[in-house]
């Protein structure tokens, strides 16, 4: 590829940690994007992977196409240094395992030419293996996997709205005014599904000043290993304890134990305690009805969760 020529206006930032083959077709589908061509954007990979699991990042020769080493293990702490690192006055965070539309560079820039615009999420569709899916699982659920498609035209947030760290796109001053992602969040390698770093600073910023465009679209791949009802109990276990610690839910709130109840009590009679919450799911709604009481008892008892 042509090396590029001045300072880029885009960074496109993307933190891995040990998923190589799913960073390979990452990188492989930004740099052949229509958009990736333009003279001001470039790509910064930030290495996080332990250094006994490392491995070569191959990456074409290009000033514009950098690796950096971030040895302090945690996504907050890999998406910091991005952003100490990353020479654009815009910085778009995309996860190692999602695959750009052609034309997602030259839509970040569009919607953020104004300068008006802080923080833009774009939508992020499940790419599935081509696996049968398991009957418990719908795309209901999808948003547990970091998929989100809120509206099909761009607009705000609205109440009860979010968007996600696998196609945030920030600029400069919102970490010159409120700060960097908080390192007490995120997930740290494989051990935890700690998250809501993301969440934490654009609740600084404001949700309603977050603005969603479904045009700067990607797709999430979905290995089959997620697609596990274990894997899901352990997401929503650890997204209450993310809730926790960043505070935005209230563990002796009343109306949790009273909701809990209410969840359990519509569960099979001879299931209605803590065994109902790891039972086989008939279908993705009794599956959704255990995942939602799984978060309650998560905040309810302080800590508790499945297996």
């Amino acid at each position: 590829m042509t090396a590029h020529v001045g300072t880029p206006r885009l960074t496109v930032a993307i933190c891995t940690h040990n998923r190589y083959k799913a960073l390979r077709d990452t990188v492989q589908t930004l740099l052949a994007s229509r958009g990736f061509a333009r003279a001001d954007c470039e790509l910064l990979v930030i290495e996080n992977t332990p250094p006994a699991l490392r491995r070569p990042i191959p990456l074409p020769d290009d000033p514009n196409v950098r690796a950096i080493v971030c040895d302090t293990q945690g996504l907050s702490h890999a998406r910091n240094h991005a952003v100490r690192h990353a020479r654009g006055e815009i910085i778009a965070f995309l996860d190692d395992d999602a695959l750009v539309c052609d034309d997602w560079c030259d839509n970040i820039l569009a919607r953020m030419a104004g300068g008006d615009l802080l923080a833009v999420g774009g939508k992020v569709a499940p790419h599935y293996g081509g696996e049968a899916m398991p009957v418990w699982y719908d795309d209901s659920l999808a948003g547990h996997l970091s998929c989100i498609d809120w509206s099909p035209t761009p607009r705000f947030l609205r109440a009860g709205e979010w968007v996600v760290g696998a196609n945030l796109t920030l600029h400069r001053g919102v970490f010159d005014t409120y700060g960097l992602f908080d390192t007490d969040l995120g997930r740290r390698g494989t051990h935890s599904l700690l998250s809501n770093e993301e969440s934490a600073l654009l609740g600084r910023v404001g949700l309603n000043r977050v603005f969603y465009d479904p045009a700067i679209a990607v797709q999430h791949v979905i290995p089959t290993e997620r697609l596990t009802t274990r894997w899901f109990r352990r997401r929503v276990y650890w997204q209450a304890v993310s809730d926790l610690v960043a505070g935005t839910v209230e563990p002796d709130d009343p109306a949790h134990r009273v909701e809990y109840g209410a969840a359990i009590a519509r569960l099979e009679g001879h299931r209605r305690n803590l065994n109902a919450l790891l039972a086989e799911p008939a279908d993705a709604a009794e599956f959704k009805l255990q995942l939602r009481a799984i978060y309650l008892a998560a905040i309810v008892f302080g800590g508790g969760g499945p297996a």
